[in-house]
């Protein structure tokens, strides 16, 4: 019971470090663009998440399940030195790249935590390598192009947009201002409406907002996945909880909100400021690529990653105004992340189920 607890706690540590390291890919945009400050855009997208955790106890069924047994085979008995070592693996590799400010995929440290978790128990029987492949591999490789590609469209669309709104110019006002609220500039006789203003802000806030939504939508079932085995294979745990998915996902969503507000400031520096040069248009048009993408993948249990589509969204909004690299580009950083999380929480995995069974032989 007592060991129930603590890998319980663990979980929501993982949720935690989840939070500080991913709120930032929703709301980069709204920080980088200069349409709002970074800690008002963190609530922002700590809220939205939280909201979009706990939707995912009507939407996120499908993602419960693949996280837990979909890449299991049927002969191999969970049990909760599986759970142990496939959370520490994850938790343990999160919570060392927020603490550098690396944005890492955690649905590539989970399933690096399964997998290692799995080799060191029952070998590579232990793994459907078909649905690894097909529902997770793919979805996680194909994602990032997919929204680089319509990232790059909706630029197209964004700046067309941009053409009919006016552009700052010195002396014009504080380019802050502007980037606020483009129709500063205008002058007084060609203003919109304040109504039509208010849209174009709006839309802003709504696009990130619904990022930070799908964001908590696809994360939190994942991670709830093991808090549901945790309680399953625990009888006196899920007496308490009367055996709902309910509660794991409220408390999985809560812990993420809190790990976005208390840690989430330096993934999001780098995200906001290290890939890509942000304006207002661009900004919108990476926020709606990112939140299609998640949006759509959900409910069909597909896996993507909110750090590759984000970063993805960015380069496609950068390919699509032919920027250069800056000097402090964050890209080499992330793609060292996304190269080395699923290896290294594989490993960390494997260690930590070893040692458990040394610890209980």
């Amino acid at each position: 019971m007592i060991y129930a607890v603590l890998l319980s706690l663990l979980v929501l540590v993982l949720a935690w470090s989840n939070g500080a390291n991913d709120v930032g890919k929703g709301v980069a945009t709204l920080a980088g663009s200069g349409v709002a400050g970074a800690r008002r855009a963190i609530l922002w997208g700590s809220f939205c998440t939280v909201l979009g955790g706990l939707a995912a106890a009507v939407w996120g069924a499908a993602l419960v399940q693949t996280f837990a047994s979909g890449f299991i085979s049927t002969g191999f008995v969970i049990n909760l030195g599986f759970v142990a070592g496939a959370i520490a693996g994850a938790a343990l590799w999160i919570g060392f790249a927020t603490r550098f400010g690396l944005p890492v995929s955690t649905t590539h440290a989970l399933l690096g935590g399964i997998v290692g978790s799995v080799l060191v128990t029952a070998g590579p029987v232990g793994l459907k390598t078909a649905a690894i492949a097909n529902k997770a591999l793919a979805p996680l490789l194909l994602s990032p192009v997919i929204a680089i590609l319509l990232c790059w469209c909706l630029l197209l669309a964004a700046r067309w947009v941009e053409r009919r709104i006016p552009a700052w110019s010195s002396g014009c006002c504080a380019r802050a201002d502007w980037q606020q609220n483009p129709f500063v500039c205008a002058p007084e006789g060609q203003r919109p409406a304040p109504y039509a203003q208010h849209v174009w802000l709006g839309l802003h806030w709504l696009s990130s907002g619904v990022t930070s939504f799908a964001r908590g939508l696809n994360d939190v079932p994942k991670i709830a996945a093991f808090l549901i085995l945790i309680l399953t294979l625990t009888p006196a745990l899920s007496a308490i909880f009367v055996g709902s998915p309910l509660w794991p996902i409220t408390l999985v969503a809560l812990a993420m909100g809190l790990g976005s507000v208390w840690g989430g400031m330096r993934v999001l520096q780098v995200l906001a400021h290290r890939v890509t040069p942000l304006d207002p248009a661009s900004g919108l048009a990476a926020n709606v690529g990112t939140s299609l993408l998640v949006l759509l993948a959900t409910p069909f249990g597909l896996p993507v990653s909110t750090t590759h589509v984000s970063t993805g969204a960015l380069l496609g909004v950068r390919w699509g105004d032919k920027l250069k690299p800056q000097r402090n580009d964050a890209l080499k950083l992330i793609l060292f992340g996304w190269i080395v999380t699923l290896p290294i929480a594989a490993a960390l995995a494997a260690v930590t189920v070893q040692l458990l069974e040394l610890v209980s032989a």
